[in-house]
């Protein structure tokens, strides 16, 4: 069975090694519902599932479920028929996997596998639709390590690694080699956090003007999962010296590598994508080729072995695009103040995404997270001892000075580094503010019931500790008391829906 063009380079489907093993006619059935797939696939351009998807179902999934079709139905004597697949069929196959001895993680993603491909056989009616038990492996999500970002020195390591390649592919001439747009991908992902497939399959006008700056472009890739287009801004510069002293900026490689392949790109069969070269070894030597997740593997190795780069033990280090992509979104999350709205939006994904996938708590948190800025009580005021300075009003209380605050960014735009107001020696809070600073307040402990995640709460729960311990103190308890409860019941219409952060930060 064929697949559709995907950047994972798989194209066929093996299906022959299961036939002849007593289940012949669920083999049949599986392989039509995957070829169904691969139609829809194809018609759509990969919108409706992609053929990296397509092919995990089977890899991963049909794997482990065929063989274990071959052994029931060796244990009932008989050809399997597609009416024994019912609930209690999914029931042993489910204690299979428990008993593979895999991890809880890898059971569950060949169940899951395996469950879509069903699914659809049901849809067709080929198989009854009421077959898989809820949620059978609970929890399995919390089995799973994900990643670390690199840490400081290692992300300085990979990234002085890659100024150096990219010099020496600046100052050369010609197609570029596999490697070679390797290095070139790793160094965009690097600086803008880009996923690995939406990163392999860029076309070569993914930089589209940017509609308001003039000096700036925007990078649009496609995410498949959700069917998203992500456009990230970019800033052009021009000065091609510049590239020799410091890693090039993201649309100047691009331009470099649209450049350099148009050759093999437009004498190979993906006129469209950028990153296209000729193969020169192996059996497709000579031939023009697109860049896949093996080959950016089989790059990566290269690089790193070129560069003897080594983790904080001393190891040689392991490094990915998603890899990169969580030391991005971490930086980003440090270098924003520590805004999970705005973190998450520049990520392009959902805060909870960020923080059960992405985001680490620093070490310093808790030391990061004090109050900075002044509580202003009337009475203080009405005594003389605090000299009431002009303010302006922000969602979370009063700032100095919006434009040129110490955390506003002084390019004439206001700050709107809302999450970062508590340890800004800008802020003000008075007793008139306590309703924002309330509603604030709920909308984080809302945030952390239904987001959950230890790091987001080692981070965030600090903000609740400086209200309680540090503003709520300096103000009577019957104005703090009316203004908390009217913050709980009727937020500020700024923090009244916690979604619409994502576009407003």
């Amino acid at each position: 069975m064929s697949l559709p063009e995907n950047a994972s380079g798989c194209r066929s489907l093996d299906f022959a090694r299961h036939y002849g093993n007593g289940c012949d006619v669920v083999v049949y059935a599986t392989q039509r519902a995957l070829d169904r797939m691969a139609k829809a696939c194809a018609d759509s351009s990969g919108k409706t599932l992609s053929a990296m998807t397509i092919a995990n179902y089977f890899n991963n999934g049909l794997s482990a479920f065929l063989p274990f079709c071959a052994t029931m139905a060796s244990a009932l004597g008989r050809e399997l028929r597609l009416d024994d697949i019912d609930r209690q069929f999914t029931d042993h196959f489910i204690a299979q996997l428990r008993q593979s001895g895999g991890s809880l993680s890898t059971q569950k993603n060949r169940y899951t596998s395996t469950k879509s491909v069903l699914a659809e056989m049901g849809q067709s009616g080929w198989i009854a639709k009421d077959i898989f038990p809820r949620n059978p492996f609970p929890n399995s999500n919390r089995s799973v390590k994900g990643q670390a970002t690199l840490s400081e020195p290692e992300r300085r390591s990979v990234m002085q690694a890659l100024k150096a390649d990219m010099q020496a592919i600046i100052k050369g001439r010609g197609p570029l080699t596999s490697q070679e747009l390797a290095v070139c991908l790793l160094s965009i992902a690097a600086r803008t956090g880009i996923n690995p497939t939406p990163a392999l399959e860029l076309l070569t006008d993914c930089l589209q003007p940017h509609p308001i700056k003039a000096d700036r472009y925007v990078l649009v890739s496609f995410k498949r999962r959700g069917n998203a287009t992500h456009i990230q801004s970019l800033r052009r510069v021009a000065d091609i010296e510049s590239m020799v002293s410091a890693l090039p900026d993201v649309a100047r490689i691009i331009d470099l590598v649209r450049e350099r392949n148009a050759t093999p790109r437009q004498a190979s069969n993906y006129p469209e994508l950028l990153f296209v070269y000729k193969s020169r070894r192996g059996t497709s030597a000579g031939e023009m080729c697109r860049l896949t997740q093996r080959i950016l593997a089989h790059g990566i190795k290269a690089f790193l072995n070129r560069h003897q780069i080594a983790d904080a033990d001393g190891e040689p280090l392991k490094l990915n695009v998603m890899r990169l992509r969580k030391t991005f979104e971490n930086r980003l999350f440090t270098l924003s103040g520590q805004d999970p709205f705005l973190t998450a939006r520049l990520g392009g994904h959902t805060p909870k995404v960020s923080d059960n996938h992405y985001l680490e708590a620093p070490e310093s948190a808790e030391k990061d997270w004090r109050l900075m800025g002044e509580i202003r009580t009337e009475e203080l005021l009405n005594h003389g001892k605090v000299v009431s300075l002009p303010t302006q009003n922000t969602p979370v209380a009063r700032c100095r000075d919006t434009l040129n605050g110490e955390r506003a960014p002084k390019n004439g735009e206001h700050c709107q580094k809302f999450l970062a107001c508590f340890r800004c020696r800008s802020f003000v809070v008075t007793g008139d503010d306590l309703y924002r600073v309330f509603s604030l307040y709920w909308t984080l402990v809302q945030m952390r019931q239904e987001m959950g995640g230890s790091a987001w709460k080692r981070v965030y729960g600090h903000i609740i500790r400086i209200i309680d311990l540090e503003i709520t103190p300096q103000f009577e308890a019957e104005l703090v008391g009316i203004q908390r409860q009217r913050a709980k019941v009727d937020p500020h219409p700024f923090w009244r829906d916690p979604e619409r952060l994502e576009d407003i930060a």
